[in-house]
């Protein structure tokens, strides 16, 4: 009886045993199925994260092709959000583009935070970056003299060789000496050609309308009144123009002024000028003649802008204080400025020429013996008597305003992850392989 009893009681053991182990066995099983599931699930939500990186990413980059298809940008946009609810691949995006500095439009200069803000199934990923404004040189500046429109040059010299001068049209010689290299959109004719010829040349871009704003805005204006008038036109003549030097009103400390001409026809003549002169409604007879020194008081800036056409027709004479009784380098305008020398006497005397940039948006025409550093012309261009240009690199290296495009790039070191609206660290290491990020 009790070997019954013990036998059955081994049965019952057993049972239980394996009950118990197949309990054992689902319950590891159904373990390791959450597990699976868990790491399914954290699996998706990475990808969603990596996504939704790449799909900021992309956003930023919109807003980049965005900035870059509108020249117009600043002024057509304003801080804040620009795109929202943009669907890409398996994702959601928006992007906003803000100027720290103040408006979005306050300088063309200014940096702005790029940020894309990105969904991919249950991830949301934001990115933002820095764009810095970079100064491009407009191409005109690689040489002394472009012209929109055609070039003419009739018993002209033309100097120095080795320098390259352009037209975006023609070029024409007749009877002339054509030193330096010529370049031109359509054809170059004629003789007298020292250097090398290249018809069908890429043409160069000139300044937009736009380049008078910033000097108009910043320069002090000069009545056209205020001027004396000789030989029937409104002149400036045997004054001093500078910094700390205005014979008409109040000086501009940039040394920029800003004479509306009112269709008259104004004469600039045996002056010296140490600044920026624009002149605005230019009559047609309006000329730049005799003995003239000239430079800008900002290095870099344009000596002459002119919105319509001038006659350039300077003197090889030297400006002279005791032939005029002007002493032309009074306290305050030294000679060369602004670290040169001053006096109080008329005996001194100045090589007549343009020491800097010249611009016209209409047509120009050069005559006498006129020396000028460099000449843009937005129309075209008629040379006779000598012309000499002396190149300087110093526009193209740090181009005025109104003379340059700019490139927004992003900065070294900027890009962030943001939550909250608050930028966390730079992420541009961990993610240069997986997204491409660069700079």
């Amino acid at each position: 009886m009790s070997n019954i009893h013990a036998k059955g009681f081994s049965h019952g053991t057993a049972y239980v045993a394996a009950v118990g182990l197949g309990l054992m066995v689902a319950a590891i099983a159904l373990g390791g199925i959450s597990i699976a599931r868990s790491r399914a699930t954290a699996n998706a939500l990475r990808r969603d994260e990596i996504r939704a990186r790449t799909v900021a990413r992309a956003a930023i980059e919109h807003a980049r092709a965005a900035i870059l298809a509108d020249s117009d940008w600043r002024s057509n946009h304003a801080n804040g959000s620009w795109a929202t609810e943009m669907e890409l691949a398996d994702g959601v995006f928006s992007y906003s583009v803000e100027n720290p500095a103040g408006a979005l439009d306050r300088s063309s200069l200014d940096s702005v935070i790029v940020t894309g803000d990105a969904s991919c199934g249950t991830a949301r990923q934001r990115l933002s970056v820095q764009l810095d404004a970079q100064k491009v040189a407009l191409n005109c500046l690689n040489v002394p003299l472009v012209a929109g429109g055609a070039v003419t040059a009739t018993s002209a010299f033309i100097n120095p060789s080795g320098a390259t001068i352009a037209s975006n049209a023609g070029f024409t010689s007749v009877l002339s000496s054509v030193s330096p290299n010529v370049e031109a959109g359509l054809t170059i004719i004629g003789t007298g050609f020292s250097g090398s010829t290249t018809a069908g040349a890429a043409a160069r871009t000139l300044p937009s309308s736009t380049v008078f704003d910033s000097y108009i805005a910043s320069g002090t204006a000069i009545s056209i009144s205020a001027l004396p008038v000789v030989f029937l036109k409104p002149t400036l003549q045997k004054v001093v123009l500078s910094p700390s030097s205005n014979p008409y009103g109040a000086p501009n400390s940039s040394g920029i002024y800003v004479i509306d001409c009112q269709n008259q026809s104004l004469n600039i003549t045996n002056c010296r000028i140490a600044g920026t002169l624009v002149l605005l409604n230019p009559g047609l007879n309006t000329t730049v003649s005799g003995s003239v020194r000239w430079a800008p008081a900002v290095t870099g800036y344009p000596c002459l802008l002119v919105r319509g056409s001038v006659s350039l027709q300077l003197s090889s004479s030297s400006l002279s204080e005791n032939s005029l009784n002007v002493n032309f380098n009074p306290p305050g305008t030294p000679y060369t400025y602004p670290a040169g020398a001053t006096d109080t006497d008329t005996s001194d005397s100045y090589p007549s020429s343009i020491t800097g940039l010249v611009y016209a948006s209409g047509n120009v025409s050069t005559s006498g013996s006129s020396s000028i550093s460099m000449l843009m012309v937005g129309g075209t261009l008629s040379i006779g008597g000598t012309l000499t240009l002396s190149y300087d690199s110093t526009y193209a290296n740090s181009p005025p305003p109104g003379f340059y495009t700019v490139n927004m790039t992003p900065s070294q070191g900027t890009w962030r992850f943001v939550t909250d609206a608050l930028p966390q660290s730079d992420p541009s290491e961990s993610l240069g392989g997986a997204m491409g990020i660069s700079n």
